[in-house]
């Protein structure tokens, strides 16, 4: 039996968690502060540790050294970005905004005690890489890429490819730009790429340029100066610095503003960055791995993209290949994505029965592994305790079809009723978020992903809880 500590004030949402991680058999124990814990228990005994950042503030307020602790989730009331990265460098394995439904912190709870299932035994990609002087002598100490373990799971020639090139590129320090569609593991790609490399003791800074509104991605890259600007309050060293002697990895690179592509140029060329506001530079010795799924070649024709910046970030290139492309690779994802999911809900081990398959060879991923992932866990929910039906995994061709009738009706309907645009947008959002990926919705809206989350912010819709 897994042993959980959850330590949180006794107002903190984080407390209710207590009652139903019990119900699904874990042991767990809770504390209103870290100093209560560590007098009262043996923190290294436990298989994970569940705290509140306000019980980390309290110890940083009382001038009290952060105890060594196990393997721990942080989550925050107030959350951001600044507190998530300077927890993950801590240590942390995952940083979560409170409140945090059951569903979304259970699948956390279970990554973080997967990565935790042999403490005593710590995997040779933990200790013997640590002494790696090249990729070479990485690639036989760690565990093979491809494999289970790895965290990239793939046989087929296109993915041995990737993984040879990964290995010849991981002991470098070039600038590396990473394409493929969008849920093809492009952001566990560049994980692997650090894991591999000789920086692999310090933090990898992972940033979805396209999740951050454009008037605060340069203060958030690059940090700022109090009193920069209004709501500057304080100084903020930025997420750059945060990677520094270690790796940064921007998705989406190609939603980066124009002056923050400037920004970010100089310190590829001078290996510096000045904050917002500043008028000295500091020094940061970064490596860049970005990642993209659109063709920056025809952005920087259109001007959206510098010339310079592009040659910059393309020294080294990896194309991950689509799903549909992987041939036998989707039957033995879809059986370990299986296996995860029935752990995941508390179900027994389904049978990989041919119908499923053959259900799962026949459909095209237009969202990739993601896409995969999703449907595979929709089915185990969904199908009766004794087999997994394919009909369960109801894919996306089949509910497009279905939403595709829904949105003429309602074209009809509502625009017939006087229904502005910006009531059927925010109606179709809300009606469809549940079933559809966000690549999904701006295609079926016939926006971008970046439109999509910009008209979310204007029309204040809420984003469904994804994990």
């Amino acid at each position: 039996m897994h042993s959980i500590m959850i330590i949180c004030p006794d107002n903190s949402p984080l407390k209710e968690s207590e009652k139903w991680l019990s119900r699904y058999g874990f042991q767990v124990n809770t504390s209103n502060t870290l100093e209560q814990a560590n007098r009262y228990y043996e923190l290294s005994e436990f298989h994970l540790l569940l705290i509140d950042q306000e019980a980390i503030n309290h110890l940083a307020e009382s001038n009290i050294e952060l105890p060594s602790m196990p393997h721990r989730i942080v989550l925050d009331a107030k959350a951001s970005l600044s507190t998530g990265v300077s927890s993950m460098a801590q240590g942390a394995l995952y940083y979560l905004p409170l409140p945090t439904d059951s569903e979304t912190l259970l699948k956390h709870v279970v990554n973080a005690l997967e990565q935790n299932k042999q403490p005593a035994q710590p995997s040779k990609q933990t200790t013997h890489v640590l002494f790696a002087n090249t990729a070479e002598e990485a690639k036989e100490e760690s565990i093979a890429l491809g494999s289970a373990g790895s965290g990239i799971i793939g046989r087929c020639p296109p993915m041995q490819e990737l993984f040879s090139d990964m290995y010849k590129i991981a002991g470098t320090h070039v600038t590396v730009l990473i394409r493929g569609e969008s849920g093809t593991g492009k952001e566990l790609v560049a994980k692997a790429l650090h894991n591999l490399s000789q920086r692999h003791n310090h933090p990898i800074i992972s940033v979805n340029c396209a999740a951050i509104p454009e008037n605060l991605i340069e203060s958030e890259l690059f940090g700022h100066e109090k009193g920069a600007f209004t709501g500057a309050n304080s100084s903020h060293d930025g997420l750059i610095f945060a990677a520094d002697k270690g790796t940064l990895f921007l998705d989406e690179i190609g939603e980066l503003p124009l002056e923050a592509q400037a920004r970010l140029l100089r310190v590829l060329q001078e290996g510096e960055i000045r904050k917002v506001g500043a008028t000295q530079s500091t020094k940061v010795n970064i490596r860049l791995i970005t990642a993209t799924h659109r063709n920056l070649i025809e952005m920087v024709k259109q001007g959206l993209f510098r010339e310079d910046l592009y040659y910059r970030l393309y020294v080294m290139e990896l194309l991950l290949p689509p799903l549909r492309d992987r041939d036998d690779d989707i039957s033995m994802l879809a059986q370990i994505l299986l296996e995860k999911a029935c752990l995941k809900h508390n179900k027994p081990i389904y049978k990989y029965n041919q119908a499923f398959d053959k259900a799962i060879r026949a459909h095209n991923w237009p969202g990739n592994v993601r896409e995969l992932e999703n449907a595979i866990e929709r089915a185990v929910i969904l199908s009766p305790p004794e087999r997994v039906e394919a009909a369960n995994l109801k894919l996306a061709d089949q509910q497009k079809q279905s939403s595709t009738t829904n949105i003429s009706r309602l074209t009809e309907h509502d625009l017939m009723a006087g229904t502005t645009l910006d009531d059927y947008f925010k109606h179709f959002v809300l009606t469809h978020q549940h079933k559809m990926t966000e690549t999904q919705l701006a295609h079926s809206l016939g926006i971008s992903r970046k439109s999509l989350w910009e008209r979310r912010q204007k029309l204040a819709i809420p984003k469904k809880v994804t994990n």
